[in-house]
């Protein structure tokens, strides 16, 4: 290898390991610069917020008042108050350098997405990351200040309206299913549309976190097992995610206990629907002595059974229903 070689190999690494240190130090610098501005942000936040709302409410003194009484009450006297005005309203710095040309943010004219992370700033609980992420609301446009109101409102959780009337006022199929002859009780006072759809999030089709099982369980736990011998109409672990729903209206039905179907003689549509069993009605017991019989006066413990496949009462063991092999117990 030539000298000339050599020497243009040993500039080329030396222009290397230059580079490498000098990226390295840039990096280092830009970290240490970045974590001072990230610490310095909170105290000088904290000490510029009294000063920032007391100007903000010298001309509008109106919006003081609509917050007081609320979670939202700005407290000028605090040195670090957990509400203040540019917390929701960012952008007031530019607007009052120039009031005609510069408005503050106002969230309510906001998208879901922008609206969620002004929101965010204080709200961070499941609710508030789901509609920051793939939510129903935030794909059909609905933002924080479709459902809430910060001023000038008594309400709890600061809704526009009480819970089901704010719900159905997007969703009128619902408010007509409540007015069936059997329903939950939700426009009676008794229940609230939040406690069946919790976190409103996209993890479930219908009801977030929590699947539809677990979501009737919290009242209807007599039925919540487990059972060693499951009926599959309940589960909610397949595509379908049916469970309950399978069998029950949600909201409210024409049908006693809130039936999908009809459950009447002679045919129990209810449970037809899903078993047709060959000669079940029609043999020589089944079509006489049992017919047209309610399938639970056999069938009892049709969320699931501790003891029997077919959930069987054991009293049919003493009618001799197992003498012909038919049944087991």
């Amino acid at each position: 290898m030539s000298i000339v070689s050599r020497s243009r190999r040993s500039c080329q690494k030396g222009f290397v390991l230059s580079a490498s240190r000098f990226f390295l130090i840039l990096s280092i610098f830009f970290v240490g610069f970045f974590v001072a501005v990230v610490f310095s942000l909170p105290q000088i936040a904290a000490q510029d917020n009294p000063r920032i709302s007391k100007e903000c409410l010298d001309c509008h003194d109106d919006v003081a008042a609509s917050l007081a009484g609320t979670v939202h009450e700005i407290n000028l006297e605090a040195t670090d108050p957990a509400v203040w005005c540019t917390g929701c309203h960012p952008g007031a710095e530019k607007h009052m350098e120039n009031p005609d040309e510069n408005r503050p943010t106002n969230p309510s004219s906001t998208g879901p997405l922008m609206s969620a992370q002004i929101c965010s700033g204080c709200h961070t609980n499941s609710h508030q990351q789901n509609m920051q992420e793939w939510n129903a609301h935030a794909e059909n446009n609905v933002n924080c200040s479709s459902c809430h109101q910060m001023h000038s409102n008594p309400r709890p959780r600061l809704l526009k309206k009480s819970e089901p009337d704010l719900c159905t006022d997007c969703h009128p199929k619902t408010k007509g299913e409540f007015a069936r002859s059997f329903r939950h009780p939700v426009f009676d006072g008794v229940m609230r549309c939040t406690e069946c759809h919790f976190s409103l999030d996209q993890t479930n089709k219908l009801l977030g976190f929590r699947g539809v099982g677990e979501v009737c369980y919290t009242c209807h736990n007599e039925f919540q097992g487990p059972f060693p011998f499951e009926h599959q109409a309940t589960v909610d672990y397949s595509t379908e995610e049916g469970g309950c729903l399978n069998c029950h209206e949600a909201h409210g039905s024409n049908v006693p206990r809130m039936l999908k179907q009809s459950y009447e003689p002679p045919h129990y549509a209810l449970c037809s629907q899903c078993h047709v069993v060959p000669k079940h009605q029609m043999n020589s017991f089944h079509g006489s002595q049992w017919a047209g019989k309610p399938c639970n006066e056999c069938h009892v413990d049709i969320h699931g059974s501790y003891s029997n496949r077919l959930f069987l009462t054991p009293a049919l063991e003493a009618q001799g229903c197992n003498t012909l092999g038919c049944h087991s117990f």
